[in-house]
C-alpha cells in the first residue's frame, strides 16, 4: 500500500477515533496501543509529509511501530515494568495535537510530572536505572543520577533573616551569608544593580539577571546583562540575545533565524543549525518513524510507491500551528525514540543526521533529557554539539 493513498484519513478523523477510545477510564491495554499507536503516528507521518532518505512505506512503517510496541511489551513486562493505559493514550492522543508543527520549549512553563507509558515499583528516594529507555521509578517520578525523584519538588529553603548552611544555600533571590556573622549564617537578599557585588566562596554574586562588572577601578558593582549590540566579554547577555563571538569585541546579538547561518551552531526557536545554516525543522511527528531502512534503498523502490516528497524546509507548511504555544498533554518526549521507534539505524552522537537519537543509548538519554527535540525531530549538529556541552560523552 502506497502511503498516499490513505491521503483521505487526515489527523481530523484520527482524532474522532481516538476520543472514542480515550473515553475509557482504565485507559487501552498494550494491544490496543500496538494497533493504535502505528496508525495514528502513521497517518501524521502522512498528513505533514514526511521525508526520508529512502523514502517511507505506510505497510512497513505500521509494521514496524507495531512490531517494536509489542516486542517492548514483552521486554518490559519480564523486567518488571507495569504499562499505563491511560499514559498511553495521552501519548496517542498527543499525536494530534501535534499537527505538523515542531516543540518549541517554553522556560516559563509549569512543571508537571511525567505520565510514562512504562513505570516501575521504586518510590521516591529508591536506587533506579533505565530500562529499555524507561526508568523503574513509580509513575510520576523520574530517575536523577540513579535516584527516584519528583521533578516538581523543590526544596524548601530558608528564606531572608533566616539561619541557613552555606553548603546548601537559601531561597532564590539570597545568598548564604557567612562573612557578616561567620559562625551563624543568615539568608541576605542578594544585590541589586548599581550595589557592590557580593564576595563568596563561589565567586561574586549578584540577583537575577545581572552580572557583576568588574571592568571598572574599584568594587565590582552589579549591573544590567548586556544589550544588544553591548560587548558581551563574560560571554552573558540579556535575555533572548547570545554572545556573539566570531569577532572581535564579542558583542550581543539577535539569535541567528531561518535561512541564515549559524557559527555558534544554535537558532532562535523554533529553527535548528544544520550545516552551519538555520532551517525549519521537520514536523516533530516526523521523529516517530524511520522511514525505509538504509539497506533497502531508493533505488530498489517502486517510483509509485516513493513517498519522499515532502517539501523541505525551505516549504514546509505548518498548517497554521502555533510553535510557541504547544501544549502536548503531558505527552512524554523523552522516551520516542528508544521505547518505540525501530525504523532505521541510528548513527553516530557526535554527528549530525537523519533520525531522533544517537547510537549509543547512554548518551540519548543524557542529551534529550535536557534538549527533548533531539530524541523527536532529528539529531542536529546542536545535539552532537551538546554531547560535550552537557558532559554526556565525549566528541572534541
Amino acid at each position: 500500500m502506497k502511503l498516499f493513498d490513505v491521503a483521505p484519513r487526515l489527523l481530523a478523523v484520527l482524532g474522532v477515533s481516538l476520543g472514542l477510545v480515550a473515553c475509557k477510564d482504565e485507559g487501552i491495554d498494550t494491544g490496543q496501543f500496538a494497533e493504535s499507536w502505528p496508525a495514528a503516528v502513521c497517518d501524521a507521518v502522512l498528513a505533514c509529509n514526511c521525508d526520508y532518505p529512502n523514502g517511507a512505506l505506510l505497510d512497513h512503517c505500521l509494521a514496524q511501530l507495531g512490531v517494536g510496541a509489542s516486542s517492548l511489551a514483552e521486554f518490559n513486562g519480564v523486567e518488571g515494568l507495569s504499562f499505563d493505559g491511560v499514559c498511553a493514550q495521552r501519548e496517542i492522543d498527543a499525536v494530534g495535537s501535534l499537527g505538523c508543527g515542531v516543540l518549541v520549549p517554553d522556560p516559563d512553563a509549569e512543571c508537571k510530572t511525567p505520565c510514562k507509558l512504562w513505570h516501575g515499583p521504586m518510590g521516591t528516594g529508591g536506587t533506579c536505572t533505565s530500562i529499555n529507555g524507561y526508568d523503574n521509578c513509580k509513575q510520576g517520578l523520574a530517575c536523577s543520577e540513579g535516584v527516584c525523584v519528583n521533578p516538581c519538588a523543590e526544596p524548601d529553603l530558608p528564606n531572608v533573616g533566616q539561619a541557613c548552611a552555606i553548603e546548601y544555600g537559601c531561597v532564590e533571590g539570597a545568598w548564604c551569608d557567612g562573612e557578616t556573622t561567620p559562625l551563624f549564617p543568615v539568608c541576605a537578599a542578594l544585590p541589586g544593580a548599581g550595589s557592590p557585588c557580593v564576595e563568596s566562596d563561589f565567586g561574586f554574586l549578584c540577583a537575577e539577571d545581572l552580572l557583576c562588572d568588574m571592568s571598572e577601578v574599584g568594587d565590582p558593582v552589579c549591573a544590567a546583562l548586556p544589550g544588544l549590540g553591548d560587548e558581551c566579554p563574560d560571554g552573558a547577555c540579556a535575555e533572548g540575545l547570545y554572545c556573539e563571538t566570531s569577532e572581535s569585541p564579542f558583542v550581543c546579538a539577535n539569535p541567528p533565524t531561518l535561512g541564515e547561518e549559524c557559527p555558534a551552531g544554535f537558532c532562535g526557536l523554533p529553527f535548528v543549525c544544520e550545516d552551519g545554516e538555520c532551517i525549519q525543522p521537520r514536523p516533530a511527528v516526523c521523529g516517530y518513524y524511520g522511514g525505509v531502512p538504509d539497506d533497502v534503498g531508493s533505488a530498489s523502490i517502486d517510483p509509485d510507491t516513493d513517498t519522499n516528497s515532502a517539501s523541505g524546509p525551505d516549504t514546509l507548511d505548518t498548517g497554521g500551528f502555533d510553535t510557541g504555544d504547544l501544549d502536548t498533554g503531558g505527552f512524554d518526549t523523552g522516551v520516542v525514540d528508544t521505547g518505540v521507534e525501530t525504523g532505521s539505524d541510528l548513527g553516530d552522537c557526535c554527528v549530525s543526521h537523519d533520525g531522533p537519537g544517537c547510537s549509543d543509548p547512554a548518551v540519548t538519554e543524557c542529551v534529550c533529557s535536557q534538549d527533548e527535540v533531539c530524541c523527536i525531530d532529528f539529531w542536529s549538529e546542536t545535539c552532537a554539539a551538546e554531547v560535550d556541552i552537557f558532559g554526556c560523552g565525549v566528541c572534541g
